[in-house]
């Protein structure tokens, strides 16, 4: 008897545990091993004397260790010649491997050729499949595809399951032959029924996918299972992410977070890519970023090019490391150089805003487009916006339309937003507010915070659907939630005019603050104009200023117009009428027609121009067909008047209604005088009174 004791004494005293160990089996054990000593002392004395089959079978178990004999692989590989020497078809293939993969002697695949050549001659069906992958991949012979097929279907032929396997794989993916999935899903099945554990991956994939076959997530689990029951990474990898996903099982990350690490330890890349995933995420696993980019790290510096793009966005998000652009873009280019697609599409972010290479859209735009090829739909969506403005490609709106509509289609929701958001406003495809819904909708039920914004306008002004003021509020406050900062400037709105909410001034100039500071020109322009006219604020010119110039620099032609008030009235900056003159001008030209009408005045009085009355005119028009009632009263006056165009008070009094249908007082105080006196209208005291 022996004695074993444990590492910590137990509290009861009982800290020996007594273990029984039979003598018959440890003497049973010496006599095996002594048995198998001999038997391969045998079997060497057999070989030395010329047997080649013993030469053989000595060589494989130096290569192995097995049968005795120590391993030994440069002992195996002079056995292995000696029998390959005296025509032996196996040891032919045996050494031809060992000149392949550096066992026992120096790699080199061209010494490969003519022992895996002379077996395969022969019809030694793994010989011919050896060769078939040589000519496959070009090692020590010139690349030849169709050759490597021939030798495929040779030993595929002969029932041979990696020869099958290898050939249906060239269906897969179509190399060679033109892609046929039903072919392939044959082959593999022929392979996988044979136990061979790629083959069973391979066609696990095909049930996953229905790549050849009906789908079947059960059926593509149970090969999966088989397939690393046999010990094979890749399928150990697939159960992991069946299980990650619940794809034909039941959901559970815990166990998928055990499958990738039992694969990953391997060496199988793609499954320590995918266990760094869980990290990041804390699927399965506690959420560890330090943990995720050091597995990213490991598989991308072994080429691993899903880990390599993986790697790249801890950079450039500083996940788990300190944000850097310039590596984040070195990472990129290595994942897009092997042409993965969501590298590509980042890649191409980076050139097209400048971070970490210097802008060049040409190059971003092309980036999109190999992404795009490849069915990445966030790329299709980027490659949208690029033909939507003329980024680094000729502007053509309708192909933008149609990018956005195919990413839309394929389930992105910023596809989905841009693709609602063209037939809003009619860009590259006929306007139809119904179906702009639609779009948004699809886009909110996967949380955009800009789809709720633009369907919270919808409901508000009655796009697409009935109005609703409750329901935009809703909408608004959900975008809001989600840092969009346009729907936090839409809900200020609501508070400040008191609908769908009660009003509340000072909440509404918060949420304009808000949103202005992340930098939303209208929220600055409407944050402006709260300081200046002191709602929900004490009233601030200066401050004033400061917003109206942030929204101005932006374009946006409100706040342009505003500070041009703002300079031509010295409220809150020196006066500078040259200045405010340039403003209205820069917010007319961008179709504000507040601007023209402002602009107008100047004219008509001479203001920072020189004056021009019949260019007034020409100006209040211009604002006043398209619905600005300062600009139509102004225009009434002037044929009041005789200002710049010929007395006219019939056409007076139409511009003063339409004016004064939209509320403006001037204009109602105008028409009122009109009645009172009959100018331009039968006189009606009463009606003049009224007004």
């Amino acid at each position: 008897m022996a004695e074993q004791y444990g590492s910590a004494p137990r509290d009861d005293g009982q800290n020996t545990v007594m273990v029984y160990i039979n003598p018959e089996l440890i003497q049973s054990m010496a006599d095996m091993s002594a048995k198998k000593e001999r038997g391969f002392r045998e079997l060497l004395s057999a070989a030395e004397e010329g047997d080649l089959d013993a030469q053989y079978k000595a060589a494989v178990h130096y290569c192995n260790g097995t049968g005795g004999a120590p391993k030994d692989e440069t002992l195996a590989f002079q056995w292995f010649a000696r029998a390959a020497e005296g025509d032996h078809i196996s040891a032919q293939h045996s050494l031809g491997l060992c000149w392949l993969r550096g066992i026992g002697t120096e790699k080199d695949p061209e010494r490969a050729i003519p022992f895996l050549t002379q077996a395969a001659e022969q019809g030694y069906p793994p010989a011919v499949c050896e060769l078939g992958l040589c000519y496959e991949l070009g090692h020590g012979v010139e690349m030849d595809k169709g050759k490597a097929a021939e030798l495929y279907q040779e030993a595929a032929d002969q029932d041979y399951a990696p020869a099958q396997c290898n050939l249906g794989y060239f269906y897969y993916q179509g190399i060679y032959f033109e892609e046929n999935n039903d072919a392939a899903a044959e082959l593999f099945a022929k392979a996988a029924q044979q136990g061979y554990p790629r083959a069973q991956v391979l066609m696990g994939e095909c049930f996953e996918n229905g790549y050849g076959v009906e789908k079947d997530p059960g059926e593509a689990v149970r090969l999966y299972i088989l397939s690393d029951q046999g010990g094979h990474s890749d399928g150990t990898c697939s159960l992991g992410e069946c299980f990650l996903q619940g794809l034909g099982a039941e959901k559970d990350e815990a166990h998928a977070v055990q499958l990738f690490q039992k694969a990953a330890d391997k060496g199988n890349m793609r499954a320590m890519c995918l266990l760094g995933e869980c990290y990041e995420k804390g699927a399965g696993v506690k959420r560890d970023l330090k943990k995720a980019r050091e597995l990213y790290q490991q598989a991308a510096d072994a080429g691993d090019a899903r880990a390599q793009c993986n790697l790249g966005f801890c950079y450039y998000q500083g996940i788990g490391v300190p944000e850097d652009n310039v590596e984040a873009v070195k990472w990129f280019t290595k994942a897009a150089e092997a042409g993965q697609a969501r590298a590509q599409q980042l890649l191409g972010e980076c050139y097209e805003n400048g971070y970490g290479v210097e802008v060049d859209l040409e190059k971003a735009a092309e980036l999109y487009q190999k992404s795009h090829e490849q069915h990445y739909a966030t790329a299709t969506c980027a490659l949208g916006t690029c033909y939507e403005f003329g980024k680094g490609v000729a502007q053509d709106k309708a192909r933008a339309a149609a990018l956005y509509k195919e990413a839309a289609e394929a389930g992105s929701s910023w596809g989905q937003c841009n693709y609602g958001f063209c037939l809003y406003q009619g860009i590259g495809v006929e306007m139809d507010d119904n179906e702009a819904v639609k779009w948004f909708r699809e886009a909110a039920r996967q949380g955009s915070a800009r789809a709720h914004f633009l369907l919270g306008e919808c409901h508000e002004y009655g796009y697409g659907v009935d109005k609703d003021i409750d329901e935009a509020v809703r909408l608004y406050e959900i975008g809001h939630k989600g840092g969009y900062a346009a729907s936090t400037c839409s809900l200020g709105l609501c508070y400040e005019l008191g609908r769908g909410v009660a009003e509340d001034k000072e909440k509404a100039r918060a949420l304009y603050e808000e949103a202005a500071k992340r930098g939303n020109a209208r929220a600055q322009c409407n944050l402006g104009f709260c300081y200046y006219t002191g709602i929900g604020v004490e009233e601030n010119e200066a401050e004033a200023v400061v917003w109206f110039t942030k929204a101005a620099e932006q374009d946006y032609p409100r706040a342009i117009q505003l500070l041009a008030e703002c300079y031509e009235n010295g409220y809150g900056v020196t006066r500078d009428l040259d200045k405010a003159v340039a403003l209205y001008t820069k917010a007319r030209e961008a179709g504000y027609p507040p601007a023209a009408c402002s602009l107008g005045l100047c004219y008509e009085l001479g203001t920072g121009v020189e004056q021009d009355k019949a260019k007034a005119v020409e100006l209040y028009r211009e604002a006043a067909e398209k619905g600005d009632a300062r600009a139509q009263c102004n225009l009434g006056f002037c044929y009041y008047q005789g200002i710049g165009v010929e007395e006219n008070n019939e056409e007076a009094f139409q511009w003063f209604s339409k004016a004064a249908e939209d509320g403006y007082p001037r204009a109602i105080q105008l028409l009122g005088e009109c009645y009172d006196n009959g100018y331009g209208v039968e006189q009606n005291v009463e009606k003049a009174a009224q007004l």
